[in-house]
């Protein structure tokens, strides 16, 4: 039975953490001793609002585990988050915030802002696959990264629908998803947290410690993710034939008249 995925504090079953979907640029990257480049693009969760400083946002948390799983290699992750922009506002810097770094990998936090603001379900649907498009033809893999957990959301309407909609589209894309919201919600079943230290005190952005359990979690899917495939077993060589005993030599039984002849 697989252990729960264990991260400085905060543990989470493997269900969620593990990545469902595989990451060939940045494993490449990873196994090759290039230098790594990871984006992470969002809005206020990504840029760190409730953090009580820039090396404790989730990218700079994420950056340093990195660095020690991999101390040989060059890693950077570059926080790309922009407080309260839409997926739309997030396309439209890719030309600027995102390409010139040349990530393998690229971190895209989206949905909330856009549950919020009512954008149509349908145009939301699109957003996503113009954005994995626009990615993945930079040469970068996606990790996807749905909504955070917070007591209001029950509130906002069709808020399950912009998650079920980022799920639809990365099953049909093939890109992984972080489980945020999940994740978020076993912290506080499994009273590690509580809803209040779990969150800033605005109720609604994340604080240095749950900043620091996401990427550690974050850290340990991608750990995983990038770990080498090990070969195919070798087939069982077939066992050598065995060949017949011989047969025993014939005695020839003298009759006693012979025997007297000899």
């Amino acid at each position: 039975m697989p252990l729960p995925a264990l991260a400085g504090g905060c543990t989470a079953p493997p269900e969620l953490v593990k990545l469902e979907a595989p990451l060939p640029k940045f494993l490449a990257a990873v196994h090759s001793g290039s230098p790594i480049r990871v984006v992470a693009l969002g809005s206020s969760s990504t840029w760190g609002k409730g953090a009580s400083s820039r090396t404790h946002t989730y990218p700079a948390r994420l950056e340093q585990e990195l660095r020690a799983a991999w101390p040989k290699s060059d890693v950077r992750v570059i926080n790309a988050g922009v407080n309260g922009q839409l997926a739309r506002h997030m396309l439209a810097r890719i030309d600027t915030d995102v390409a010139p770094h040349k990530p393998q990998l690229v971190l895209w936090q989206t949905g909330v802002n856009d549950a919020i603001r009512g954008v149509a379900i349908d145009t939301y649907r699109e957003q996503l696959r113009t954005g994995i498009t626009r990615f993945r033809g930079l040469g970068a893999d996606v990790v996807l990264i749905d909504q955070q957990f917070y007591p209001r959301f029950t509130k906002v309407k069709n808020g399950p629908l912009y998650m079920a909609t980022l799920r639809e589209v990365a099953g049909e894309l093939r890109v992984p998803v972080m489980k945020r919201f999940a994740i978020m919600q076993h912290l506080i079943a499994s009273a590690q947290f509580t809803a209040a230290s779990l969150l800033s005190s605005d109720e609604f952005h994340l604080n240095d410690r749950s900043y620091d359990c996401i990427g550690r979690l974050l850290a340990q899917s991608l750990r995983s993710a990038a770990a080498p495939i090990p070969p195919p077993p070798r087939p069982a060589m077939p066992a050598a034939a065995v060949p017949p005993a011989a047969a025993p030599p014939a005695v020839k039984v003298v009759a006693p008249e012979d025997a007297a002849s000899m």
